[in-house]
């Protein structure tokens, strides 16, 4: 097959030249118990190859729809990758997404087959209507694989009738404030989308990545897998978020694509030893870390400065970097909700530069981004190449580009509301300074209405809370209350190291409610009266993607926690709760 027949601004066009460039170097690693097992492009090409023809033989025309739920795994690459050789669109679903809405986005995208990675997420589906057979990567795909790939002379065929402007994929939103839609995105979305990336970060084919996003999610699929294809990179494929941190020692890699919580986590593992340190090595670290921020705010900076930097880089941040990311990260991108300005100055503190960027599903993710030349704090960077943005008169922010979607999949409506003479309109609100660098404010779709007519922006607050060191997650309430409060759930491991037992005795405690009161108390000093918090209730369990409370990328489904944390919702609105 002569991957030169197929038109270069596809996704299947970029890895087959790709493939045919690299051969047999390593592309992806991938878990095999403690250790990886190494797939080289050629064992990929094979795969892909080997799927197309299985598919094909089931009955899959060019232009049909195939579901695709299964965590983060080789075979979900193969599977992709192998959809689209067969002419046909992939429709990915979170391995988080429960049955009922499952087949919601089976029904809705007409998907004739699904691919699902075992049985309990073949379970997940029902074969009815369009939808003919559910298969599994533990059995049908492993045998798929096994096999040789056949229907060459067709896939070959049917990959030269695909154009740029074909749909390559119908990506289902998270659903943060109500039914999924299914972004259509197109192959020059992602062919695009990739390129203008590979235009302002400097990656190489030397460059490895860890993984551990979902591959159902744009950001990762498009920024973290897609476009390390596109340059030729090493992915590996991490074994959970609950392991990351120990896969970043161990894979050492240079680029980590990531969302703010992962590095608010890094961030308070730091802190947390360092509070357990010696007093003269807690000395030290801090004078480390105020010389990282002064040096990283200096355009240029002078003799003393750099001679400063390079003293607590030998004595402290080498270390650290070591420790904390294996020592080999050249920068890191963040990106999927807003990123604080003490962990931002952190990790451009150590040597570790992260480059806050910001997109939409409906974008084909990015959209803006901080880049290693081109920076500014607390900010989401400048447009991609080719990328437009305007704000409008109520401040939200509209984008026209390359990776725009054609429409929301059988949704002609929300499309029309989406989309207005070729601009986006995002949700979010934003500026833009006098430099063309864009700051989110808020969601439009999240800002709360008191009872008494004022606005407040509960995210700016939700992230203050977090900063505390007895704070895992909050929640601010408000809509239409006299008042806002906000739910609470504790960092349960830092919390019970002082005041012991378990969370479900605790949330009413004092002790407990003594720890975090200061925190509440100090961010309600630089607040108005309305925005403040006034009350506050403490919950014994983190909000979870199982329980339905936040999406695959740690987003807040305020809806979801409004209706079913409803009775210590109103418990804050009645008297005798504990004010803030």
């Amino acid at each position: 097959m002569n991957p030169d027949t197929i038109a270069d601004r596809t996704t299947v066009g970029v890895f087959f030249r790709q493939a045919a460039r690299f051969g047999d170097r390593p592309l992806v690693h991938h878990p095999d118990g403690e250790a990886w097992k190494v797939a080289t492009w050629a064992d990929m090409k094979r795969g892909v190859l080997a799927i197309a023809s299985a598919l094909i033989d089931a009955g899959v025309k060019a232009g049909d729809h195939v579901v695709l739920i299964s965590e983060n795994r080789v075979e979900w690459l193969y599977c992709d990758f192998g959809i689209q050789a067969a002419g046909a669109v992939t429709v990915p679903i979170y391995s988080g997404t429960v049955p009922h809405m499952a087949q919601v986005i089976a029904a809705d995208c007409e998907a004739v087959l699904a691919i699902a990675s075992d049985e309990g997420m073949a379970a997940k589906l029902k074969a009815a209507g369009p939808l003919r057979r559910i298969v599994r990567m533990d059995v049908e795909v492993a045998e798929w694989l096994q096999a040789p790939p056949r229907r060459m002379e067709e896939i070959a065929a049917r990959l030269e009738r695909i154009g740029p402007d074909g749909i390559c994929t119908i990506v289902y939103t998270s659903g943060t404030t109500g039914d999924p839609k299914g972004a259509e995105l197109t192959h020059r979305n992602f062919v695009d989308s990739a390129r203008a990336v590979m235009q302002v970060f400097p990656l190489e084919p030397g460059d490895s990545t860890l993984s551990w996003l979902p591959y159902s999610h744009v950001f990762e699929r498009i920024n973290g897998t897609f476009t390390l294809l596109s340059f030729g990179g090493q992915m590996w494929i991490s074994r959970g978020v609950e392991h990351l941190a120990e896969d970043l020692v161990k894979v050492r890699p240079t680029i980590l694509v990531s969302v703010p919580r992962v590095y608010e986590k890094m961030h308070a593992a730091v802190m947390q030893r360092v509070r357990a340190a010696s007093p003269i090595r807690r000395a030290l670290f801090n004078w480390a870390i105020r010389v990282g921020i002064r040096f990283s705010h200096e355009a240029r900076p002078g003799p003393a400065l750099t001679a400063e930097r390079r003293l607590a880089e030998r004595v402290v941040l080498a270390a650290l970097r070591r420790r904390l990311t294996g020592g080999r990260l050249r920068f890191v991108i963040s990106g999927g909700a807003a990123l604080a300005r003490d962990i931002e100055e952190f990790f451009w503190a150590i040597g570790v530069p992260i480059l806050n960027g910001w997109g939409l599903t409906e974008t084909s993710s990015g959209v803006c981004s901080n880049t290693l030349s081109r920076h500014r704090f607390l900010t989401v960077g400048k447009p991609f190449p080719g990328v437009e943005l305007k704000i409008a008169e109520d401040g939200e922010i509209l984008v026209k580009s390359p990776g725009n979607m054609s429409g929301y999949h059988n949704n002609p409506g929300a499309t029309a509301d989406m989309i207005k003479d070729g601009w986006i309109y995002t949700g979010d609100i934003g500026e833009i300074d006098e430099d063309g660098f864009l700051k989110i404010t808020d969601r439009k779709k999240d800002l709360i209405k008191t009872a008494g007519g004022k606005y407040v922006a509960p995210q700016p607050l939700e992230f203050q809370i977090q900063r505390d060191e007895f704070v895992e997650q909050a929640v601010v309430i408000g809509e239409s209350r006299p008042y806002v409060t906000a739910l609470i759930v504790p960092d349960w491991d830092a919390v019970t190291q002082k005041v012991p037992g378990r969370p479900e005795d605790l949330v009413d405690d004092e002790r407990v409610i003594g720890l975090i009161q200061p925190g509440v108390d100090a961010l309600n000093k630089t607040l108005g009266n309305w925005e403040s918090i006034k009350r506050f209730r403490l919950l014994p369990h983190p909000f979870t993607e199982g329980g339905g409370e936040i999406t695959p990328t740690l987003k807040i489904k305020r809806r979801v926690i409004a209706q079913k944390y409803a009775a210590q919702i109103d418990a804050m609105y009645t008297a005798g709760t504990q004010p803030a």
